[in-house]
């Protein structure tokens, strides 16, 4: 087995849920975020949609699935609120389209 290689085999609930927590963990990451806010507002859309779905899944007990709602409707909150600050970071200024003047007559 090459020790550079992260392999697990479970349940296929545990690996959604795993992988949402390694999600969670990017997400928080501060360098991620001024990096590529644009990767970071989609990471928080599918933290929100997984845990919507590990909600919803049979194989959770009842306790377990309230929990996740909360947190899903938690993160919906922050995901909508990364959106919004992403939009005033992202959106271009009103001067971005406007070609820079010639200095020479061609």
């Amino acid at each position: 087995m090459d020790p550079l290689i992260e392999e697990h085999h479970m349940p296929q609930v545990e690996a959604v849920l795993a992988g949402t927590l390694a999600l969670m963990t990017g997400y928080s990451q501060f360098l991620q975020a001024e990096a590529n806010p644009a990767h970071r507002i989609g990471m928080g859309e599918k933290i929100t949609r997984n845990l919507a779905m590990l909600a919803e899944h049979p194989q959770l007990s009842p306790d377990c699935r309230c929990v996740l709602w909360q947190l899903h409707e938690r993160w919906a909150v922050m995901s909508n609120c990364t959106l919004e600050a992403a939009d005033v970071v992202l959106a271009p200024s009103d001067d971005s389209f406007c070609a820079p003047a010639s200095q020479t007559l061609q």
